[in-house]
């Protein structure tokens, strides 16, 4: 199984620097902005960058792709390069292909139909009830840091945290990172963002 779907399945220090985040006390008003923003966002198109730290490797590993996301559950999560992978979301049918060739098997289909539940609290704002996860709330002059703790023993045997950036002043994610121990990470920056444009389904339905 490709490990980007392992620590997207399982859902943090960040690579960010240059910044200093402090504790926000009350995080009512963050809460409702990134709230307020995903819920007016009916579709999201953006470029991602993906670097794997791992203590399997001597460098870091990179690739980037595509996201695709279309109000309620439709997703389209695309790498580019060095290798070609898409994950395909259509509401309750879920499909993985890697080097041009279907994954069928019921593992990996099991996978995707959970990445098809927490990306969609996440695109959703539906994390933000914080039933499978924990949040403390962080801001500097740009950006708020959301670091996500889950509640579920399961899911710590595998992840530690999660951390979100989100713009100050577009309410929407810069940067995701997933880290499994203090050598495992997985950072996923973005960039070009658009909301709100039109997506034709069949992206979510064809490799």
């Amino acid at each position: 199984m490709p490990r980007f779907l392992l620590f997207i399945l399982l859902f943090s220090a960040s690579t960010t620097f240059g910044q200093q985040f402090s504790k926000i006390a009350n995080p009512s008003s963050c809460k409702a902005k990134i709230n307020a923003k995903a819920k007016e966002t009916k579709s999201i198109s953006a470029d991602f960058e993906e670097v794997m730290y791992s203590s399997m490797f001597n460098t870091p590993k990179k690739a980037k792709g595509k996201l695709l996301y279309k109000d309620p559950s439709k997703i389209r999560w695309e790498h580019l390069s060095p290798k070609k992978q898409v994950i395909l979301i259509d509401d309750a049918k879920a499909r993985f292909q890697e080097n041009g060739k279907e994954v069928t098997n019921p593992t990996a289909n099991k996978v995707v139909k959970k990445i098809q539940g927490l990306m969609v609290q996440l695109f959703s704002g539906d994390f933000l009830n914080e039933k499978e996860f924990s949040i403390s709330y962080y801001e500097s002059s740009s950006q708020y840091k959301l670091i996500l703790k889950p509640k579920s023993s399961r899911m710590s045997r595998y992840i530690s945290s999660i951390e979100l950036l989100f713009s100050k002043k577009t309410a929407l994610l810069d940067e995701m990172t997933m880290i499994e121990t203090a050598d495992d990470k997985l950072v996923y920056s973005f960039s070009n963002t658009q909301t709100n444009g039109s997506i034709s389904d069949s992206k979510f339905t064809q490799f």
